[in-house]
C-alpha cells in the first residue's frame, strides 16, 4: 500500500477540497493501492497567534519519511517560520515531494502557469479592446502566484512599450476588501482613470466594481475590469467578470499521475502545468456565446441556504448536548447523534494522556502552584497517545484506553482509495490531541468541519477547566481538614467525619475499632535531639498507621503527638493485632535508621460492638485511658 501525505492550510476557515478530491478521483480510477493522508490546519484566519500556532502544530504529527510521497499546499500559510519548517522536514524525508501552485527548490511543481494565464488576460485587453493604461489590484505581495502574475504583466508591457509605474500597483490580499481598498487608493493617487483594472482574482474584481459604483462609475463603460480563477462571482455577478478559468481538481489529478510515474521509475518533468482558459465576459466589453444558467444557480443557492440553516441548527443542538456531557467520550458520541449530515466512514479522537496530569502533580507536590504547569505539547506530539474514541460504520468501538505510537499501523487501510483527514485539537497553543476522519472529502466540500471541530474543542476545554476547578476545590477542602505534616485528618477533619462514620457503621451493624495512639517521649526527643527528629517521629507513626489501617479508615492527628483511628474490626483481639503491627513497624524503622532514641507509641484499643448505647466520645475516652495505662507502665519500667 502506497501512502501520500498532503499538508495544506485552509483558506481562512474553508477547506481547499479540490486537491484531495482530484487525487482520490485518479487513484480510484486507476485502482492503484494508494491511500491519502490529509493534515489540514486553519492557522491563518484568527487574530489569536497562539491559537494559530496550535493549529499549525498538526504539521509536526506525521513522520514524512514513512510516506511514499508528500504534497505541499503552503500558499495560505501566513507564518514564514511555519512554511520553512514544513519545507525543511519535507526535504529531509527522502521521498518525492510535489508543491502545489508554488515553486520550491528541489520539489516538483504542479499547478497552472500563472505567467502564461495572466499574459493571456492583458494580451486580450490590449489587442482586442485597445487598452493601454492600466491599474493593477493584486494579491499578497509575497505570494508566489501573485508574484508570477505581476511579473507576466510587467514583461508584456515592457515588450509592447506600454507606460506604467509602481504607483499603478496595489497589493494586499485575495479578498473582496482588497478590491475596495485598492480602487480607493489608486483613485486617490491618480489624476485620471485607467482603461482597464486587472485584478488578482474574482473576489478582488467584485470589490473593485462595487467601489467604482459607489463613486458613480460603470463597468465596462468607464473602464474594463478582469479577475482570475473563475469563481461563481465571475459568472453570476453583474456585470459578469472576465476571468481565467481552470479546473482545480485537475491539480490533484496531476499530482496522482506524477507520483504513479515516479513510483514506476519513469522520467518526469519538474514542472507540470494544468490547463487554463480565458473567459471574456461583460466586464471587459465582450459578449460570451454561452450564457450561465442563472435559474439553476439560484436553485443551488437556495438549497445551499437550506442545508446551511439545517446544519447550523444541528450545531446549536450539539452545543447544547455537549454542555450536559461529563466525559470527552460522551462528547464524541454526541457528534454523530446531533449532526447526521456528517457523512464519513469512521471518526477517531486521539488525546494526550497528560490530560489529567495536574492531579498527579498536585498529589506529588502537595501544592496548588502546579495547576498552570500542565505537560501539554506546544511543539510536536507525545510519543505515545491514547485512543479516546473510535466510531466506525455507524457504531462505537471499544478501544479500552488503547494507546498508539505514531500514525501507523493504526491508520492503515485495507484497500486503496481511502483518505484520512487529520485535524488539530488544542487549547490555544497547547496541543491536546487530534481528530481523524476517514473518507472525509464530502465533509470538506460542504465546509462543515471547522465549525464542528471548534465547537467540540471549546466544549472539551470547558470540561477540562471544570474538572480542574472541581479537583482544586477537593484539594482545598482537603487542606482544610488535613494535617499538612502527616497527610492524616486534622482535628477539624476528625470532628467533621468521625460522628457520621460511627453512625453509618452502627446502622450497618459493623463493629468499630477505636484506637488512641500517643508517641512516646516526644518532648524528650525534641529537647535532646531537636525538632527535626521529633517531626520525623510524628511522620513515622502516621506512615505506619496509613500502611496498616484500612483504606477507608478514619486516621487523624488530633494533637501534637496524639492520633485516633476509627475502622471496622470484629473484636479487640483484631484491634490489638493492628496495634502490634504499628509498634513493630516503628521498631523496625528504628533499627534500620539506627535512631539514637526509642521510636515507640503507647496505644489504647476499644471495640464498639453493634447495639451499644454509648456515644463515640465515651469509647475514645476509654481508649485514651488504656493508652495512658500503657504509657505509665513504660515510665515505671524506665525509672526502675
Amino acid at each position: 500500500m502506497k501512502k501520500i501525505a498532503l499538508i495544506m492550510d485552509g483558506w481562512k476557515r474553508w477547506f481547499t477540497f479540490a486537491w484531495p478530491a482530484g487525487i482520490l478521483q485518479r487513484i480510484r480510477q486507476t485502482g492503484e493501492e494508494v491511500s491519502l493522508y490529509i493534515f489540514n490546519s486553519s492557522g491563518g484566519w484568527s487574530c489569536d497567534n497562539e491559537y494559530n500556532i496550535g493549529e499549525y502544530n498538526i504539521y509536526r504529527l506525521p513522520e514524512l519519511c514513512e510516506f511514499d510521497g508528500v504534497i505541499l499546499d503552503l500558499n495560505n500559510i501566513a507564518y514564514p517560520k511555519v512554511r520553512e519548517e514544513v519545507i525543511q522536514r519535507a526535504k529531509e524525508s527522502g521521498v518525492p515531494v510535489i508543491s502545489i501552485a508554488n515553486e520550491i527548490e528541489d520539489f516538483y511543481y504542479v499547478g497552472i502557469n500563472n505567467e502564461k494565464a495572466m499574459r493571456m488576460m492583458i494580451e486580450h485587453l490590449h489587442e482586442k479592446h485597445g487598452c493601454k493604461k492600466y491599474w493593477f489590484v493584486m494579491g499578497p505581495e509575497d505570494n508566489y502566484e501573485n508574484v508570477k502574475r505581476i511579473s507576466a504583466l510587467k514583461t508584456y508591457m515592457d515588450e509592447k512599450q506600454l507606460v506604467y509605474s509602481e504607483s499603478d500597483f496595489y497589493c494586499e490580499s485575495f479578498e473582496y476588501q482588497c478590491g475596495v481598498n485598492g480602487f480607493e487608493r489608486l483613485l486617490e493617487t491618480h489624476d485620471a482613470l485607467p482603461e482597464a483594472i486587472i485584478c488578482g482574482n474574482d473576489n478582488i474584481a467584485v470589490g473593485v466594481c462595487e467601489a467604482a459604483a459607489a463613486h458613480g462609475y460603470q463597468v465596462p463603460e468607464d473602464f474594463c475590469v478582469t479577475g482570475f480563477d473563475n469563481f461563481d462571482k465571475a459568472a453570476y455577478y453583474e456585470p459578469r467578470i472576465s476571468t481565467i478559468g481552470h479546473i482545480r481538481e485537475n491539480v490533484g489529478i496531476a499530482c496522482a499521475d506524477l507520483f504513479l510515474r515516479i513510483w514506476k521509475g519513469e522520467d518526469s518533468e519538474r514542472f507540470y502545468y494544468t490547463d487554463t482558459e480565458g473567459i471574456f465576459w461583460d466586464s471587459c466589453g465582450c459578449k460570451a456565446a454561452k450564457v450561465p444558467d442563472q435559474a439553476n444557480y439560484l436553485k443551488g443557492q437556495i438549497m445551499y441556504g437550506i442545508e446551511t440553516a439545517r446544519f447550523e441548527d444541528e450545531v446549536f443542538s450539539l452545543e447544547y448536548e455537549l454542555l450536559k456531557c461529563n466525559t470527552v467520550r460522551e462528547m464524541m458520541y454526541c457528534i454523530p447523534q446531533c449532526i447526521p449530515s456528517l457523512k464519513c466512514d469512521a471518526m477517531y479522537l486521539i488525546l494526550d494522556s497528560h490530560m489529567d496530569a495536574y492531579k498527579e502533580q498536585v498529589k506529588a507536590h502537595r501544592s496548588l502552584r502546579f495547576f498552570d504547569e500542565e505537560d501539554f505539547h506546544v511543539e510536536g506530539y507525545p510519543k505515545c497517545m491514547q485512543v479516546k474514541f473510535a466510531y466506525k460504520n455507524g457504531r462505537m468501538i471499544d478501544t479500552d484506553q488503547m494507546e498508539i505510537e505514531g500514525i501507523f499501523p493504526f491508520f492503515e487501510p485495507q484497500a486503496g482509495g481511502t483518505d484520512f483527514l487529520f485535524l488539530p485539537m488544542h487549547f490555544r497553543n497547547r496541543t491536546v490531541g487530534y481528530l481523524v476522519i476517514e473518507n472525509a472529502v464530502y465533509l470538506m466540500e460542504k465546509q462543515y468541519l471547522f465549525q464542528v471541530v471548534k465547537t467540540l474543542t471549546n466544549a472539551m476545554e470547558n470540561l477540562h477547566k471544570k474538572e480542574k476547578l472541581e479537583y482544586m476545590n477537593q484539594i482545598l477542602s482537603g487542606l482544610y481538614i488535613k494535617d499538612s505534616m502527616t497527610g492524616l485528618y486534622n482535628r477539624m477533619g476528625y470532628q467533621k467525619l468521625s460522628e457520621s462514620y460511627f453512625s453509618i457503621m452502627r446502622e450497618k451493624k459493623i463493629p468499630v475499632l477505636v484506637m488512641f495512639v500517643d508517641l512516646d517521649r516526644l518532648k524528650y526527643i525534641n529537647d535532646t535531639f531537636g525538632h527535626e527528629y521529633g517531626d520525623f517521629a510524628i511522620v513515622s507513626i502516621a506512615k505506619a498507621m496509613q500502611k496498616h489501617c484500612d483504606a477507608d479508615a478514619i486516621t487523624a492527628r488530633t494533637g501534637g503527638d496524639e492520633f485516633i483511628v476509627l475502622e471496622s474490626a470484629k473484636d479487640e483481639e483484631a484491634g490489638m493485632l493492628l496495634a502490634d503491627k504499628i509498634r513493630a513497624e516503628l521498631s523496625a524503622l528504628r533499627e534500620k535508621m539506627q535512631l539514637p532514641f526509642d521510636l515507640s507509641a503507647s496505644i489504647g484499643v476499644v471495640v464498639a460492638q453493634p447495639g451499644g448505647e454509648n456515644a463515640l466520645e465515651s469509647y475514645v475516652k476509654r481508649a485514651e485511658m488504656l493508652m495512658y495505662e500503657e504509657k505509665t507502665e513504660k515510665k515505671v519500667s524506665r525509672d526502675s
